[in-house]
């Protein structure tokens, strides 16, 4: 069983712990996507860091890691979902991706989501039960359609 966590609001001042968060639960995939300029993709994220769609995921007072969620018009946007090495494998990941789906459940929308062609996060999300949908040689995409709640249909 999964111990309790929080979900909190980032501000900007988080940028430089969630980037070290970022990069912990990052370099071995990148490496094996021949992605070893950690400094550019630090840069890059500062440029796309939004605190007001990120949310750090919190356990007995440590930030664990985060996540972006983008709320579209049609669907929810899974940008990222990182935790560092030490809290991957203990079902907080899986948790958070519960809380997810409720919201995407309320809200009627499907989640959508990109990964690597061969990453590891793959089997996780499929676990979960996110479809793929399509692939190519650059990318993965899933989704995760909400069953609905109305069985008065």
């Amino acid at each position: 069983m999964v111990k309790s966590f929080t979900l909190e609001a980032a501000a900007k001042s988080d940028f430089g712990l969630l980037a070290d968060i970022r990069q912990e639960a990052m370099k071995d995939e990148w490496a094996a996507n021949g992605m070893f300029d950690h400094a550019f993709y630090r840069e890059k994220f500062q440029s796309t860091f939004d605190p007001t769609s990120t949310r750090k995921i919190i356990m007995e007072g440590e930030t664990l890691g985060f996540y972006v969620l983008w709320d579209r018009e049609d669907h929810l946007y899974l940008e990222r979902l990182y935790l560092r090495p030490e809290a991957q494998g203990r079902g907080v990941g899986s948790e958070v991706l519960l809380q997810m789906k409720c919201l995407a459940r309320e809200q009627g929308k499907p989640i959508i989501l990109e990964t690597f062609p061969e990453s590891r996060v793959n089997a996780f999300y499929t676990r979960n039960g996110f479809q793929l949908i399509e692939a190519n040689s650059r990318e993965k995409k899933y989704e995760f359609k909400p069953v609905s709640l109305d069985v008065s249909a």
